[in-house]
């Protein structure tokens, strides 16, 4: 994300810290460091959240909190939107989508809404979407507001986030020195269930011709109590180490 990477660039700008700022995804870890050969890393932390400025102040319709055209790429030269999505797709795709990457048990319903509103008019922003998803649901006293797992769904389609994610674990743990330590922080199940299988899988099956790799914490650590009282948004973040030994 160009405008969080600028962010970024402008609060590390007068640190002492020898650093170099990198665009891209982590999929592209390896590629990325082609410049820098033979880099290795004694830590790689992979923070799988968004920032409040992503939410709040890109304009691209990541939450339903906030009124704004639905675009939902983390990546503009992404060709794909949450609109083309909700406004092209088959109703079974989207039904898909929902399922595969939301969970969303009432997938079908919802795609059946979207259809038929966008029948009426395209969808353009997160409001109208949030309205035709909530409608399909019976109870407005859930725990979380109707559309959060529809929105979660369209955002990991659009961006490739689980795939991405997958890639980028492999390469982080190819880069790691001995005794060096990947750490990732998730905020969701289908997040955490693809970290969780990785590590395992890359303990009993190393990288070939390197040395082996051994879980830190075989339970995922979660935020303390007085974390979570001052940054709500930390509450379903689970963090799982490796260590390459």
């Amino acid at each position: 994300d160009a405008a969080v990477l600028a962010i970024a660039r402008e609060r590390l700008k007068d640190t002492a810290a020898r650093k170099v700022i990198i665009r891209g995804n982590f999929r592209d870890m390896t590629r990325l460091l082609k410049d820098y050969p033979d880099t290795r890393f004694d830590g790689i932390l992979m923070d799988l959240g968004f920032s409040s400025e992503q939410l709040t102040g890109t304009g691209r319709g990541f939450s339903f909190s906030y009124d704004q055209p639905l675009d939902m790429r983390l990546d503009d030269d992404l060709k794909v939107t949450a609109r083309n999505i909700v406004n092209s797709f088959p109703e079974e795709d989207i039904a898909d989508i929902l399922w595969k990457y939301g969970e969303e048990g009432r997938s079908r319903q919802v795609a059946r809404a979207i259809v038929r509103r966008r029948q009426r008019a395209p969808i353009e922003t997160t409001s109208e979407l949030a309205e035709t998803v909530a409608a399909v649901f019976p109870s407005r006293h859930a725990r979380i507001h109707p559309a959060t797992k529809s929105f979660q769904a369209l955002r990991i389609y659009v961006n490739d986030e689980l795939n991405a994610l997958e890639n980028g674990l492999k390469s982080a743990a190819s880069l790691l020195n001995l005794n060096g330590r990947l750490l990732v922080i998730s905020y969701h199940s289908l997040e955490d269930r693809i970290v969780k299988r990785s590590y395992l899988a890359l303990c009993e099956n190393p990288v070939s011709g390197e040395p082996g790799f051994r879980l830190v914490n075989k339970k995922v650590i979660r935020p303390m109590d007085s974390e979570v009282a001052t940054n709500r948004r930390s509450r379903s973040a689970k963090l799982r180490v490796l260590e390459r030994v």
